[in-house]
């Protein structure tokens, strides 16, 4: 598990990384009540994601300056919300990443079937069944 924590005047909060179950999740605890979770299957995402958040945990304070009559409650969730913005953002673009990848494999495997289709006659035919 990797751990950070941060202050910003009056507030203390800390981010994390662990193992959860066959993924990974990264998250921010704010005064004991977690406030931003990410999950992931993959660890290089995961690592990528930590580097990020925590960069941006950097760039938030100092773009977002508060004094110490800031309301807790709504620098919490102002903080929650920018990080679950940058959180889909990364995630979309991981995702046209995977899409790119697989529409390629998908068609690459559909001009092998075409090819071994030549050679394959109507009779031996098979389809996908439920199995009984």
């Amino acid at each position: 598990m990797k751990t950070k924590t941060y202050k910003n005047g009056k507030f203390t909060f800390r981010t994390y990384q662990k193992s959860a179950g066959n993924g990974h999740e990264c998250g921010v605890v704010f005064g004991g009540k977690t406030i931003f979770v990410g999950n992931f299957i993959h660890t290089k995402e995961a690592n990528q994601w930590w580097t990020l958040m925590n960069k941006e945990i950097r760039s938030f304070g100092k773009k977002y300056w508060v004094t110490k009559t800031a309301p807790v409650s709504w620098y919490k969730n102002f903080l929650a919300h920018h990080l679950y913005k940058k959180y889909y953002a990364y995630l979309n673009k991981a995702f046209n990443s995977y899409n790119r990848d697989f529409n390629k494999k998908f068609n690459q495997s559909v001009r092998k079937y075409s090819q071994l289709k030549k050679k394959w006659t109507p009779k031996d035919k098979t389809t996908v069944r439920l199995a009984s």
